[in-house]
């Protein structure tokens, strides 16, 4: 389990040791890797896995029982009870997560750069694999790989996404919405834990910059250095054209009567894509009583803007901190946002 980017890597390799023949083409280097147009694209192919995990959970009502902290619900299997922990009490979801992890540590998941456990006290000690090795793609230097803000995203999705998505009450259908929850938390987390390949491309770009700042202890001025206003824009716009896109059922009344000739495999397959070009230049329009939406784009529009993108700055802001040599200020913690009150 591991990024697009570093796969190739890995397949590449075992490629050349299979054929004993290289090209230019098998060869991925690591400034590629960081480049921030190859992140970029990465980022990208994960709007898809967050959109669609977030149009999963809007299927079920909002169901606060699974939140909600339980003295009886036991150790997940396969996990570690840290010691004062044993008699900890745990949510619904937290069972579920934790298990979930153990479970997929065990198969080396969060042994790749890009992937962080929400509880990695808990995490076995074993693996049934053997490790891969991966490029160093981030820095160690004050512990800068190890940034983990998946603490206050997991309280921001409770308080906040959750709420904002999932109609009130209870459905009863508890084991699906943890289920749906650990795929939008897990596909939040990588994404917005990619703003440490960022901020180590950022830094590689102009390191004098970011180490002049962070001696000064100007947090804002590394802030506004890592800032690119122009492309979160086109972020928020591309995050809503998609869950107006993928949000809504295709409007077969547009699309031409089926028949079995070539001719007309294209024209449904155009036909169908305009359809959905004007259901969802509809949607980015306006938000309407929404009975054709799975899930409200300007809810998904929201979570990037008041969740998505500025926790990835902030990872970007402790990582740099940290790969500077020094300690983050305050407000860019891992148990809050620097967005939040004081």
């Amino acid at each position: 389990m591991s990024t697009s980017s570093l796969q190739a890597v890995n397949v590449d390799t075992d490629a050349t040791a299979t054929n004993g023949v290289e090209s230019d083409e098998d060869q991925v280097k690591t400034s590629d890797i960081l480049s921030l147009d190859s992140i970029r694209s990465t980022l990208i192919r994960q709007e898809e896995t967050i959109i669609f995990a977030l149009i999963e959970r809007a299927q079920y009502r909002h169901n606060q029982a699974v939140y909600k902290k339980s003295e009886n619900l036991g150790n997940p299997p396969g996990s570690v009870v840290p010691e004062g922990l044993e008699d900890e009490p745990s949510s619904f979801l937290e069972y579920f997560l934790i298990g979930t992890e153990a479970l997929h540590y065990a198969v080396r998941r969060f042994t790749s750069p890009e992937e962080n456990a929400f509880f990695p006290d808990r995490l076995p000690q074993e693996k049934v694999m053997e490790e891969l090795e991966y490029p160093n793609l981030l820095s160690s230097v004050g512990g800068a790989i190890d940034v983990n803000f998946n603490e206050i995203l997991m309280k921001k999705y409770i308080e906040v996404v959750v709420p904002s998505i999932a109609v009130h009450g209870d459905d009863e259908q508890h084991g699906s919405t943890v289920l749906c929850d650990v795929a939008v938390l897990q596909a939040i987390s990588k994404r917005v834990h990619y703003g440490k390949f960022v901020a180590e491309s950022k830094y590689l770009a102009d390191p004098e910059g970011y180490q002049r700042l962070v001696d000064a202890g100007d947090s804002d001025g590394v802030m506004e250095l890592l800032t690119n206003s122009a492309v979160e824009a086109k972020v928020l716009r591309r995050a809503r054209l998609k869950a107006a896109t993928y949000g809504r059922e295709p409007l077969l009344a547009d699309m031409p009567a089926l028949k079995t000739s070539k001719e007309y495999d294209s024209s449904i397959v155009a036909a169908a894509a305009a359809a959905a070009v004007v259901g969802a230049i509809e949607a980015m329009g306006t938000d309407d009583d929404g009975k054709h939406d799975k899930i409200s784009p300007s809810m998904v529009e929201s979570v990037y803007r008041d969740i998505i993108i500025p926790l990835t700055k902030d990872i970007e802001v402790a990582y740099l901190f940290r790969r500077c040599g020094k300690e983050p200020p305050p407000q860019f913690a891992p148990d809050r946002m620097s967005t939040d009150e004081p």
